[in-house]
């Protein structure tokens, strides 16, 4: 009696996360949904107590082995990351990476406002006294700023000197360089519970504020935005999705919810990792435009206002493609043969 009254209240739990298993060894577990992904969290771990009870109790050797069976096969996919599927770029950045972006979107709004509230408060703070430049950010840079600032120079000739000293090519990969480890300190400092991930986008914002605060007390406010717009929308916002990245792995450790800390982290890890690594084509990009196109002062580049436009037409372009890029190929079966 025991035996079936157990079998008729837990058998249809097993059999929904069964199908759930089906659906992420066919297509990875980033298709299914955050309350699925919570669902099947719920139903391994009821199905893994099931499993110590029924060891426990009477039950006969074929619901032990589909039991067995069952939990094993859950935990693999859970802990592996849930996908059969091989591992193919072309898929990854047509339509994993922007369907990801969708799901955790709510990790994006927040990186991106603690970053901009940060640039609003100390650009005010450096307005209303320009003391406060120094003490926000690098006094060296801010030194370099202001001297920018009295001199009849164009955007372009903030990294002239630096990109003819280093060499254009040089430059841009060291460039490259330093954002991506601004971009990866973000991410990985998430596993502070989120105070170090909070910590460089309140930085980051803040040497930002200060730095278009001090060209505004010169009267060159357009200037120094043009200086940053070319690469800078793409640099940062890649810098704003590191961070979205590393806010979901401190929320899963402060609020992992139905799921062991261990296992919210592993979920976690999954989605952000795909983030991060929709980061990569723009810290190219941003570090090539840096290094190579922000240094000119003439033809197209000679003013400030196509400057920023181009800054914003670009970054509005890589936003438009992390948010609706699966959207191109009208099915999973067109974008599968990007491989």
């Amino acid at each position: 009696m025991r035996a079936g009254y157990f079998l008729n209240l837990n058998r249809p739990h097993w059999e929904r996360l069964s199908e759930l298993l089906d659906v992420v060894e066919s297509s990875g577990l980033s298709s299914l949904t955050p309350a699925q992904i919570d669902e099947l969290g719920r139903l391994y771990r009821r199905a893994a107590t099931n499993l110590s009870e029924a060891r426990t109790g009477q039950f006969d050797s074929e619901t032990l082995g589909y039991l067995n069976q069952l939990v094993s096969r859950a935990y693999a996919r859970i802990y592996a990351g849930g996908a059969t599927r091989r591992f193919r770029v072309g898929y990854l950045f047509a339509c994993e990476i922007p369907r990801t972006f969708r799901r955790q979107a709510r990790y994006l709004a927040a990186s991106v406002g603690v970053s901009l509230l940060a640039v609003l408060l100390a650009y005010l703070a450096v307005r209303a006294d320009p003391r406060w430049a120094p003490a926000l950010t690098n006094p060296a840079a801010v030194e370099w700023w202001r001297d920018f600032a009295q001199s009849s120079t164009h955007a372009g000739d903030y990294f002239a000197e630096s990109a003819k000293g280093m060499g254009a090519p040089e430059f841009a990969g060291f460039l490259m360089s330093n954002n991506l480890q601004v971009a990866l300190k973000a991410f990985a400092f998430g596993l502070s519970l989120g105070l170090g991930t909070l910590f460089v986008l309140t930085m980051n914002g803040l040497m930002l504020g200060a730095f278009l605060g001090t060209g505004a007390n010169a009267g060159k406010l357009s200037l120094f935005t043009a200086i940053v717009a070319p690469h800078g929308v793409v640099e940062l916002s890649a810098i704003f999705i590191a961070g979205a990245a590393g806010l979901m792995i401190g929320y899963a450790l402060v609020d992992p919810g139905d799921y062991t800390r261990r296992d919210a982290l592993r979920v976690a890890a999954l989605e952000a990792v795909k983030l991060v690594l929709g980061t990569i084509p723009m810290f190219v990009v941003a570090g090539l435009i840096e290094g190579l196109i922000s240094p000119q002062s003439q033809g197209l580049f000679a003013a400030d206002l196509p400057r920023i436009l181009f800054g914003l037409t670009l970054g509005a372009a890589f936003w438009l493609y992390l948010f609706f890029g699966d959207r191109l190929w009208g099915s999973d079966e067109a974008a599968e043969t990007l491989g």
